[in-house]
């Protein structure tokens, strides 16, 4: 074989190494590595953190002052909420926790489509009057969220429910 036909081969096989061990490492950096990618501490962590940011978004929907505001504030909590999910679900779990992990982003997604889809409806004609006179907003996730952070709460997690709102705060 020529030289040159000896130096193409030899550099297309180390630049081929070159390439495998860069995937590699991006997928060990990525969390390919087999391991857990999420300590509990990280977790919980994590957990107070998403909880806190559905609890303020909740708690600002409680304050509002008229109607309009109410709805806006309805469309930021949507918002905020599925991005919380989103963030949740992105960081994962710790394999003992990965069943109430899952189904906590599942409920915190439906909590947000939930509050999006009665500001949607509220909005509606026909429908303007369907939060007047209404002592509070019900949730069905709101319940197995909570219901989901005991279960966390048992497994260690230190973590408080999601407070019941009322229109005084």
């Amino acid at each position: 074989m020529p030289t040159e036909r000896k130096t193409l081969v030899i550099g297309a096989v180390v630049a081929s190494a070159a390439a495998v061990a860069a995937v590699a490492i991006v997928g060990l950096a990525l969390g390919g590595g087999g391991g857990e990618t999420t300590t509990k501490v990280d977790y919980q962590a994590a957990i107070v953190n998403t909880r806190d940011r559905i609890d303020f978004s909740l708690g600002r929907l409680s304050r509002a002052q008229t109607l309009e505001e109410l709805l806006t504030r309805m469309d930021e909590a949507a918002a905020t909420i599925d991005d919380a999910a989103g963030d949740l679900d992105d960081l994962g779990a710790p394999d003992a926790l990965e069943d109430q992990h899952e189904r906590l982003v599942e409920q915190i997604e439906s909590l947000a489509a939930d509050i999006q889809g009665t500001a949607d409806q509220a909005r509606t004609p026909g429908f303007e009057d369907i939060l007047s006179g209404a002592a509070g907003l019900d949730f069905p996730a709101w319940i197995e969220i909570n219901s989901i952070l005991a279960e966390l709460r048992r497994q260690g997690i230190d973590v408080e429910p999601l407070a019941r709102k009322t229109a005084t705060g």
